[in-house]
């Protein structure tokens, strides 16, 4: 799929999700705590605004982009009475990997310069003026959204009626586990390439990547259906389906495998990589 295709779909998606979370929350009473969560994300959202326009680098957004998930487990768990293990497993699950994520992040960027997906943003935009604007709309309102969309499953599983514990529940909770794993097992071991002199740009092919050109993203994806099955328990849930496949499609078609496979483009190692190496979901390599 052709990139500004992906970007259009990618907007659709959105749209149509928003449309149907809207529906959701009305039909299942649970808007008021969908509502609070979306204040809680919009407020941190803003806070990671001024201080990405003051240093002029918005890379911070990144670390914004997994506490946002955080914010709305803790807002949807404590504005409703009442402890269940689902809920308490899914606010654990969600603050680990938010907390992770967010960290990770900060430490891989810290001294740097700015991420070339923002620095190339803020840069086309201030040629146009309203670069401000544009970024406070564009990277922060638009993320601080699909966040909260991706992070639907989070709200039903606290706010909405549980059926009770199902096969489903034991599911995607080894699913979510699953997921966690590729992602920080595969964040490691790029951490570890990475840091080594000789391996400045080389292609890391061992570890997980040897089954997968992108494991955390794989990763990532994978714990997102974990918690979409746990949703199964709960009434309504179901209805959710459009959150993991936003973070599916997202990372497919729009900000994860595209980017990396624009940054590599010009490598005839990564060439021969992604010849032999399954491009998403796990696999043995070619011979």
């Amino acid at each position: 799929m052709k990139y500004k295709k992906a970007l259009q779909f990618n907007n659709a998606i959105v749209v149509l999700s928003v449309l149907l979370y809207a529906v959701i929350s009305w039909k299942f009473e649970v808007a008021r705590y969908v509502g609070a969560c979306a204040l809680g994300v919009m407020i941190s959202m803003h806070i990671f605004f001024a201080i990405g326009a003051w240093k002029k680098n918005h890379t911070i957004v990144d670390v914004a982009w997994g506490l946002s998930f955080v914010i709305v487990a803790h807002i949807a768990f404590w504005t409703r009475d009442g402890f269940t293990v689902p809920r308490v497993l899914v606010l654990v699950m969600v603050t680990i990997w938010g907390l992770r994520l967010a960290s990770h992040i900060h430490v891989r960027s810290r001294g740097q310069e700015e991420d070339e997906r923002y620095k190339f943003m803020r840069e086309s935009l201030e040629k146009r003026g309203h670069a401000l604007l544009n970024s406070y709309l564009r990277i922060y309102l638009m993320q601080g959204l699909m966040a909260l969309i991706i992070a639907a499953p989070i709200v039903m599983i606290n706010c909405s009626t549980e059926k009770g514990i199902t096969w489903l529940y034991w599911l995607g909770t080894a699913v979510w586990l699953f997921g966690f794993l590729w992602e920080v097992i595969g964040d490691y071991q790029l951490k570890r390439f990475v840091s080594v002199e000789e391996n400045q740009g080389h292609v890391m092919t061992k570890g997980l990547w040897k089954y997968t050109q992108h494991p955390n993203y794989f990763g990532e994806v994978t714990l997102w259906w974990g918690v979409f099955l746990i949703a199964l328990n709960v009434q309504g849930g179901w209805l959710t389906f459009f959150g993991p496949f936003l973070i599916t499609f997202i990372l497919l078609y729009v900000t994860g495998v595209p980017l990396v496979e624009k940054m590599f483009r010009n490598s005839k190692e990564f060439v021969e990589y992604q010849k032999r190496t399954s491009k998403f979901v796990p696999w043995f390599p070619k011979e």
